[in-house]
């Protein structure tokens, strides 16, 4: 009975998390969101030759704020 139960749970539900699987995809998938992880791989790939590896948590902060200033100077 229970197996009935969760194939009908399953069955019920699949198409809603298809339907957000999909939309997370789609978004993962663009074109914009792929230049913007490529900016930040660019960007972090030139801090690191810059810097060293931050340690604590004000560094770690500097690093992202001097990130999306690159990230804005970019365009």
């Amino acid at each position: 009975m229970t197996f009935l139960s969760n194939l009908f749970h399953i069955l019920f539900k699949a198409p809603q998390i298809i339907g957000i699987i999909k939309a997370i995809l789609d978004v993962i998938g663009s074109t914009q969101v792929q230049k913007v992880l490529e900016s930040i791989r660019d960007a972090l790939k030139t801090e690191k030759q810059e810097n060293s590896i931050p340690t604590s948590e004000p560094e770690r902060e500097r690093l992202v704020k001097r990130i999306f200033k690159r990230l804005s100077e970019r365009g």
